[in-house]
Order: structure tokens, then C-alpha cells, then sequence
């Protein structure tokens, strides 16, 4: 059972142990209805323009549709461009079958040069596809007609795709990256105690950190899909979005010198951590509980919810450290913790600058 649960984790990419299933089914949900949609919309777009051959607009839109903006852009680039580079490509595989009377040698021969091309830069893979749908699938009649409306029908798809993307159950990127943000918080908390815990090894807070490192990447994500949601600069329309990714980069890399400086006070019988532990923890614990009560929308201050003075109080403590060691990390860890009050807390920007 421990090996089929490990393939299945591996191949199947099951989520983890204690991995909220509502976190991996709503977008799962979202995206399913996304691709439909989109599928649907193509193949009405294909019937309305009597296309002949509207199976390629939706395949286009089943591959071009992805769970972000910034996904879909980036796809729909290299489809158009790999269309554009295959049409030539077909073209010229025409004009050699007419010229030579020989079909899969002209196929060949443009096809070489267009593999070449997409094992130096992946994002032409689609050209030699597009290739092989305008040139290889049986057509009837003049050989540039097919070409022509399978390529119409490629860009519909396309066109489509970027439209659903925009319009279909388009989840907020800023509920998103706070809800990140405040995910991230609470492991960095979970980091730190597991750097008290005399059971947990180092490499197990390493690979605490690698999951924070995800989320991380998943924030910076979903900064870039706001940055794509309208055309004004997002550090005008909210800079207090645009720096968390600078904001949460730097608490990840003092979480982890603070838990290295906590591990080897541990292991020297250091007995001041865990003061020192809770008061961190309190304070990462009350950013994350900011950035949670961003995605509800009333605001209304809970009589328990901490404010930021609270953790303001807390800093000057923190470098009240014996080991000299830990006093250099508790003063990094300070500052940047004072920001992220600033930044999280009190919506100011302006704490983030020299990040």
C-alpha cells in the first residue's frame, strides 16, 4: 500500500498529507468549466462561420485554455507563432510535393529544419504541429484551401480561449496572492517550530522551506496575473500587492537564518528559545490573520484580532539575545518584520521601499 501510494503521488500527482482538499478541487472545478466553455464557444464561433473544419478551433481552445491569464497569453503566443511559422512551412511542402510529385519527401524536408528550430526554442514545438494538420491530414481539391481554413480555425480557437480567459470564472488574482500570502506566513510559523523541536531534523525544515518556496512561486504568479487583468501599472493601481512578492522573499530567507541560529541554540541547550519562539510566532500568526481578512469582504475587526501595535511592541524584544549570532538575525528578522506591519497591516506601501 506505502509503494502504490507513493506512485500514485509521484505519477498521478496526488496532493500531500493534509493538503485541504478544497484548495484542489475549486480550481480543478473552475478550470474544467473553463475549458468547456471554451470548447463550446469554438465550436459555435466554427458552425456560425460554416468552417468546414472547426475540430482544429477546438482542439486549439482545449490546449490554449489555462488557469491563468498569464498561462493563456503565453500559450496563445507560441500557438500563433508556431501557426504562422507552419503555414510557411506547409506552403513550402506544397510547392515541393507540386514540384517534385513527391509528398513525404517534401514533408521531410520542412520538417527537419522545423524540429531543429523547436529543440533550441521549445515554444515553436507548435509549428511542426501545425504543419502536419494543414499538409498531412487528406484534403480534397485545391491544396491551399484546406491550409486555409485549418488555419482560420486554429486562430479562432486562439481568439476564443483568450476571450474565456478573460470573461469565465476569472478568479481574483488579489484574493489569490493574500491568500498566498497569509498560507506562506503560517508555514514560515511552522518552520520555526519545527527548528524548536528537538525530533525534527534539519532536512526536514529544509523541505518545510522547498513548500514555502512553492508558495512563494505561486504568489509571484499570481502578482504577474493582476500585473496581465488591466492595462495600468499595477505599483499605481496597488502597491501594497506589487511588494508582497519582495516582502514575503525576504521574511522566507530570515525565517530560515532564524531557525538555522534557533536549531544550533537548541542542540547547545540554549533554554531562551522558546520566549522567543512564541513571540515570533505571534507575530508571523497576526500577518497571516491580516492577510486572511483581506478575501472576506467586511472588514470589521474581531475584539481578539491582534493589531499592528501589538506586534510593534514585540520587536524591540526580539533582539534581547545573549548569543551574538542570534542578535545579528533578530535584528534582520526586526526590520523586515516592521515592514510587513507597515506593508500587510497598515497599507503602506512605502515600508517596502529598499527591499
Amino acid at each position: 500500500m506505502t509503494i502504490l501510494n507513493g506512485l500514485m503521488r509521484k505519477w498521478l500527482l496526488v496532493p500531500p498529507r493534509g493538503t485541504n482538499w478544497h484548495e484542489v478541487m475549486r480550481p480543478a472545478t473552475r478550470q474544467t468549466i473553463r475549458v468547456l466553455v471554451s470548447i463550446a464557444a469554438a465550436w459555435l464561433v466554427g458552425f456560425a462561420l460554416h468552417l468546414q473544419e472547426t475540430i482544429w478551433a477546438l482542439v486549439t481552445a482545449l490546449i490554449v485554455t489555462q488557469s491563468s491569464i498569464t498561462q493563456t497569453m503565453a500559450t496563445a503566443r507560441d500557438q500563433i507563432t508556431g501557426t504562422l511559422l507552419g503555414a510557411v512551412a506547409g506552403t513550402v511542402a506544397v510547392l515541393l510535393e507540386l514540384w517534385t510529385g513527391q509528398q513525404w519527401l517534401s514533408f521531410w524536408i520542412v520538417l527537419t529544419p522545423l524540429a531543429f528550430l523547436a529543440a533550441v526554442q521549445t515554444n515553436l514545438r507548435f509549428a511542426c504541429i501545425t504543419l502536419m494538420i494543414v499538409y498531412l491530414f487528406p484534403s480534397q481539391g485545391s491544396p491551399f484551401l484546406p491550409m486555409v481554413t485549418r488555419l482560420t480555425a486554429i486562430l479562432i480557437g486562439v481568439m476564443v480561449s483568450l476571450v474565456v480567459s478573460f470573461v469565465v470564472l476569472h478568479s481574483s488574482a488579489r484574493k489569490q496572492a493574500f491568500h498566498t500570502s497569509g498560507r506562506l506566513l503560517r508555514r514560515l510559523d511552522g518552520l520555526l517550530d519545527g527548528a524548536l523541536d528537538q525530533e525534527t531534523s534539519w532536512r526536514e525544515i529544509e523541505k518545510r522551506n522547498e513548500a514555502c518556496v512553492s508558495l512563494l512561486i505561486e504568489l509571484e504568479g499570481a502578482v504577474e496575473e493582476a500585473r496581465r487583468e488591466r492595462f495600468s501599472d499595477l505599483e499605481k493601481r496597488d502597491p501594497v500587492l506589487a511588494a508582497l512578492p519582495r516582502l514575503m522573499r525576504r521574511l522566507l530567507n530570515d525565517t530560515m537564518l532564524v531557525a538555522r541560529a534557533i536549531a544550533t541554540g537548541r542542540a547547545a541547550g540554549n533554554t531562551g528559545l522558546v520566549p522567543l519562539y512564541k513571540s515570533l510566532s505571534h507575530a508571523l500568526r497576526a500577518l497571516a490573520h491580516s492577510c486572511e481578512q483581506r478575501l472576506v469582504r467586511q472588514q470589521n475587526r474581531h475584539p481578539h484580532q491582534p493589531e499592528d501595535k501589538d506586534i510593534l511592541d514585540l520587536l524591540p524584544r526580539l533582539e534581547e539575545q545573549t548569543r551574538p549570532e542570534m542578535r545579528f538575525v533578530m535584528s534582520l528578522f526586526k526590520d523586515d518584520l516592521q515592514r510587513a506591519v507597515g506593508v500587510i497591516m497598515r497599507d503602506d506601501a512605502g515600508a517596502a521601499k529598499g527591499l
